[in-house]
């Protein structure tokens, strides 16, 4: 038979258990959020270099003609 102690201190490890469980749920979903930040930033980035390409092309073209 399980002491008043024993149940006290499984309850309290179960609730911290859960407690951390929801950190780290927290921590996942801000590190998905960060990244799908970043994979934005990244792609736009790609972009505005890819346009400045473009236009340093066409540059060349009109100088050259």
């Amino acid at each position: 038979m399980k002491t008043l102690n024993s149940i006290a201190i499984e309850y309290l490890l179960r609730n911290d258990s859960q407690k951390n469980n929801n950190k780290s749920e927290d921590i996942t979903r801000e590190v998905i959020r960060i990244n799908a930040e970043q994979n934005i930033k990244g792609q736009k980035s790609l972009l505005f270099y890819m346009y400045d390409l473009e236009e340093e092309a066409e540059n060349l073209l009109f100088k050259s003609n």
